[in-house]
C-alpha cells in the first residue's frame, strides 16, 4: 500500500535510527514493533491535540486537559528520544507504564459511561503488539499492570477521581473511535509481525528441505565411499604383501628388479588413492580462501610435478592465458582441479596420435574466468559422459585409478561457485569447459 509506505519511510523512520538496528542486528519483526511505538506516540498526539481543541469547545474538565498536557509535553517526547537512541525496551516499558496510568487517570475521574471501560482494553493489546514471547518478563509485568488498574477501576465504578458526567457524551464516541484506530493499529502489527515470520519460517523450511536432500546424498555417497575406499586401499597392498613374499623367495637380479617395479607401482597407486581422499577432505571441511590466482606459476608447477609421466616428452603443451582481470578465488582448489584434468589428458592420451597435444585455453573478464582444457586423447564414449563426475565411476577400460579424480575436480568446482562440463568424442578429442566467478569479494 504506497500510502501506508509513504508514513513508515518519510515519517516514522524520522525518529528510528536505522544505523544503530543495524549494527546491532535487530530482527525485522522487532523493527516492525518499534515502528509501531513510534506511530502509537504520533497517533496519540494528533489524537489528543484534536481532543484538547473540540473538548475545550464543549466543556471537558480541566483536569483531564491537564492530564493530556502533561502525557504529551513529557512522555510522548522522552519516548521518542529513548528510540532515537536505541533504547527500545526502556521506550516500551515507560509507554506502557506511564500510559496505563494516563488512562487510569482519565477514566477514574469520568464514570462508567464515559467507555473508558473498553478504552482500557486498549493496554491489553499494546501489550501482545509490542513484545515479542521472548520479552515474556515485561508482558507478565505489563498484564499485572493493566489487570491491577482494570480491578481497582471497576470496584470503585471508573468514579475514584470523580464522577464528569458533563463530559461524559463526548468521551462516548471519543474513546469509542480511537479503541477502534488504535485496536486496528495493534492487529495491523500483529499480522504483520505474523506474515514476516512465517515467510521466515517457509523459508527455514525450504533450506531444511535441501540440507535434508543433501545429507541424503551424503549418506548414500559416504556408504559408497566406505566400501569402494576400503578395497581400492586394500587391493594395492595385498599385491604388495604378495610381491614381497615373491621378492624373499627370488634370486634372479632382472625378475628382482621386476618385482621391486611392480612394488613400487603399487605403492604409488595407494598413494595416490590416500591423496585424493586428503583432497576431498580438506575441500569439505575448508572454507574458500580467496586469494589472486597466478595461472602461470601454477601451471609451471603442475607440470614440473607431472613430469615423471613418460608422456609428458611426448605430449605439446599449448597454453594461452589472456587475464587481464586478476580472478580471486581459492589457490589449492584451481591447482587441484587444474593437476587433475591434465595429468588425466596424460595418462589417457592416444598411443596411435602421431601429434599428441593438450590445449590450455584461459581468459577472464571482471566478473567470470573461463577456464578450457581439451586434448585429442582416447576419449570418451557419449553414454557415459554424464555419469563421469559421479564418485568411483571409471569411464574407461584403460583407467587404473579409483574413480575419484573427476568427482573431486566437480565438487571443488561447486565449492568456489563455479560450473563444469565436458564434451568429448572417442578417438578425437575431450574437452572440459569451466567457469570461475571472480571471487574478489570474499577477501573484503
Amino acid at each position: 500500500m504506497p500510502l501506508l509506505n509513504f508514513i513508515r519511510t518519510k515519517i516514522i523512520r524520522r525518529f528510528i535510527n536505522l544505523r544503530s538496528l543495524s549494527s546491532r542486528q535487530v530482527p525485522y519483526d522487532e523493527i516492525i514493533r518499534i515502528e509501531l511505538l513510534v506511530a502509537m506516540c504520533l497517533l496519540t498526539v494528533i489524537s489528543g491535540i484534536l481532543y484538547i481543541i473540540i473538548g475545550s469547545v464543549l466543556g471537558v474538565s480541566f483536569l483531564i486537559i491537564l492530564n493530556y498536557l502533561l502525557f504529551f509535553s513529557t512522555v510522548v517526547p522522552l519516548v521518542l528520544y529513548l528510540i532515537k537512541k536505541g533504547y527500545y525496551n526502556q521506550s516500551k516499558l515507560i509507554m506502557m507504564v506511564i500510559g496505563s496510568l494516563f488512562m487510569f487517570i482519565k477514566a477514574a475521574s469520568l464514570g462508567r459511561d464515559s467507555g473508558m471501560n473498553l478504552s482500557m482494553l486498549i493496554i491489553v493489546f499494546a501489550t501482545f503488539a509490542f513484545y515479542s514471547i521472548n520479552d515474556y518478563k515485561y508482558i507478565l509485568l505489563s498484564l499485572c499492570l493493566s489487570t491491577c488498574l482494570i480491578t481497582v477501576l471497576e470496584v470503585t465504578d471508573y468514579n475514584l477521581l470523580g464522577d464528569d458526567t458533563a463530559t461524559n457524551n463526548f468521551e462516548y464516541e471519543f474513546n469509542y473511535i480511537s479503541t477502534g484506530l488504535f485496536a486496528i493499529l495493534f492487529f495491523y502489527v500483529i499480522l504483520r509481525v505474523n506474515q514476516y515470520m512465517n515467510s521466515k519460517l517457509a523459508n527455514l523450511n525450504s533450506k531444511l528441505l535441501v540440507k535434508n536432500k543433501s545429507l541424503k546424498k551424503l549418506n548414500q555417497e559416504l556408504d559408497s565411499y566406505v566400501y569402494r575406499t576400503s578395497h581400492d586401499m586394500r587391493a594395492p597392498l595385498t599385491s604388495l604383501m604378495g610381491l614381497i613374499q615373491l621378492t624373499k623367495t627370488e634370486k634372479d637380479p632382472e625378475k628382482l628388479n621386476a618385482l621391486i617395479q611392480m612394488q613400487e607401482n603399487c605403492i604409488n597407486k595407494l598413494d595416490l588413492h590416500i591423496q585424493q581422499i586428503i583432497q576431498l577432505s580438506r575441500n569439505i571441511k575448508t572454507d574458500v580462501q580467496a586469494q589472486p590466482i597466478q595461472f602461470r606459476s601454477i601451471l609451471d608447477d603442475i607440470f614440473e610435478e607431472l613430469s615423471f609421466f613418460e608422456q609428458a616428452g611426448i605430449i605439446k603443451k599449448n597454453i594461452r592465458i589472456d587475464t587481464p582481470s586478476t580472478l580471486y578465488s581459492d589457490p589449492y582448489r584451481i591447482k587441484t582441479i587444474l593437476n587433475n584434468l591434465i595429468s588425466n589428458a596424460f595418462k589417457y592420451y592416444r598411443k596411435s596420435e602421431d601429434d599428441p597435444y593438450i590445449d590450455i585455453d584461459i581468459s577472464s573478464t571482471k566478473s567470470v574466468t573461463t577456464i578450457i582444457i581439451k586434448d585429442n586423447g582416447i576419449g570418451i564414449t557419449a553414454e557415459y559422459l554424464e555419469n563421469i563426475f559421479n564418485m568411483f565411476y571409471r569411464a574407461s577400460n584403460q583407467s587404473k585409478g579409483s574413480g575419484l579424480g573427476l568427482y573431486i575436480v566437480k565438487e571443488m568446482v561447486e565449492k568456489i561457485d563455479g560450473t563444469i562440463s565436458v564434451k568429448s568424442r572417442v578417438n578425437t578429442f575431450t574437452q572440459f569447459y569451466i567457469e570461475l566467478p571472480n571471487n574478489k569479494n570474499f577477501t573484503e
